[in-house]
């Protein structure tokens, strides 16, 4: 992967609102944003996270039974969606478009092998997690965003890996001129409290929403919301 496209500077270590660089610092990755030509080669690194979210009965996009193509098709659908890293942000952002961030382990840390779920060792081990923000397709919610497929790998969780993601995004956001971002989130997972410790508001519940991978349950979902513009 192209080492470019780093979001942000990097203030005095203890500001009040820290950068994405400076989450991702001490957290010990990069946060970079990905191209269409990039999609394809780190996907299968995403499929295994998604894989491993699944094993652990996560809510992540798909129930069993699944495939490996079905989970490469959740990635690799998007790339004629991307915006090209090298766009100058500009109002209004394209309808529909996507930016997507990876978070790349320093090439000091070490890291741990990604197995997909067919069993096979997968390259760029080195990305423990990746975010999406996907601008409205309707000229009337062009200042409106939402989050998509925020992924962590477990082994390295509360590092703050998904805090430097998710900050990653909202600067990219306010960029673009997006002020209203919006995402949901298994009730009580991890995910809910991340976004809570990062100053979005709970909109509301909608009960028996999704299933769980097993499909032994309908759990629910909760909307969260967060005006960009009021920082």
């Amino acid at each position: 992967m192209e080492k470019h496209h780093l979001v942000s500077e990097i203030p005095p270590v203890g500001s009040k609102n820290p950068t994405s660089q400076e989450i991702a610092r001490r957290a010990r990755v990069v946060i970079e944003k990905v191209s269409a030509e990039e999609v394809p080669l780190i996907a299968p690194r995403l499929s295994a996270i998604v894989h491993q979210h699944m094993s652990l009965d996560i809510s992540t996009y798909f129930t069993h039974p699944y495939t490996l193509t079905d989970s490469l098709k959740l990635f690799n659908s998007i790339s004629p969606l991307l915006i090209p890293p090298s766009s100058a942000p500009s109002f209004p952002p394209p309808p529909g478009g996507i930016v997507m961030f990876v978070a790349r382990l320093l090439p000091s840390e070490p890291t741990k092998e990604s197995i997909d779920m067919e069993g096979n060792f997968t390259t760029h081990s080195e990305i423990v997690g990746s975010v999406q923000l996907q601008f409205a397709s309707m000229p009337n919610g062009a200042f409106r965003s939402e989050v998509k497929k925020m992924l962590v790998d477990t082994r390295y969780g509360g590092r703050g890996i998904g805090k430097g993601l998710l900050r990653a995004l909202e600067e990219e956001a306010r960029r673009w001129g997006s002020t209203t971002c919006m995402l949901d989130t298994e009730q009580d997972s991890l995910g809910e409290k991340l976004y809570r410790s990062c100053g979005w508001t709970q909109l509301g519940v909608l009960p028996k929403f999704h299933w769980p991978p097993d499909k032994s349950e309908k759990r629910a979902t909760v909307f969260y919301y967060k005006h960009l513009d009021d920082e």
